[in-house]
């Protein structure tokens, strides 16, 4: 039984330079292209390099998107971190708007991160991995609002990435991407659930 293919990590510098360089080429191409209509050979010729030099670091595409994923995923974690240590002392409803602010204006910076999370073939376990980890950080936003949303705040992260998710998948619909209505309904709709449960404490 032969191995599954795997992804190359370099360790020299240049070799993790070249991997950047093809993976940024894949974002641009998958934006342009779509993820199932995108190839390989124009990721290549995008990052002007070499299929050959491609495939040696991403023998498939699933693999390189995977890649691209996980790091668009780091970085959402990352401004995610930032809401947590910035947002003490705003309300809940006030919380889960600089959420929403920050998320569009990382759609805006990287919007391939639609394309890539609309993927049929993201692995299972990364995905469970992800979403938990994504949860765990909104949980800490709620908590630290005022008043915070205590009882209720893994329900409420529940709902707010479940808001997300929908959010992210109109970005990239052809009939809602240029009608901004769709996000500002649900931006409504959490602000009042979230004053809902501030006002019930």
């Amino acid at each position: 039984m032969s191995e599954e293919p795997q992804t190359r990590i370099p360790k020299r510098r240049r070799g993790r330079d070249r991997v950047a360089v093809l993976l940024e080429a894949s974002a641009r191409v998958f934006v342009r292209k779509g993820y199932e209509a995108a190839t390989m050979t124009e990721i290549a010729a995008e990052a002007n390099s070499s299929i050959g030099s491609l495939y040696q670091f991403f023998p498939t595409k699933p693999l390189l998107a995977e890649a691209l994923h996980v790091d668009r995923l780091e970085r959402l974690k990352s401004v995610l971190g930032e809401i947590v240590e910035k947002s003490g002392g705003l309300s809940p409803a006030d919380s889960g708007e600089a959420i929403f602010d920050r998320l569009a204006a990382f759609i805006e910076t990287f919007p391939e991160y639609p394309v890539l999370a609309a993927r049929r073939d993201v692995p299972k376990d990364r995905k469970m991995r992800s979403r938990a980890e994504l949860k765990e950080l909104i949980c800490a936003i709620l908590k630290r609002a005022q008043p915070p949303v205590g009882d209720d705040a893994a329900l409420m992260a529940a709902i707010i990435l479940a808001l997300l998710r929908i959010a992210v998948l109109a970005a990239t619909e052809p009939d809602t991407a240029e009608d901004g209505q769709v996000v500002r309904e649900l931006r409504l709709m959490l602000r009042r659930r979230l004053e809902e449960a501030a006002a019930q404490r």
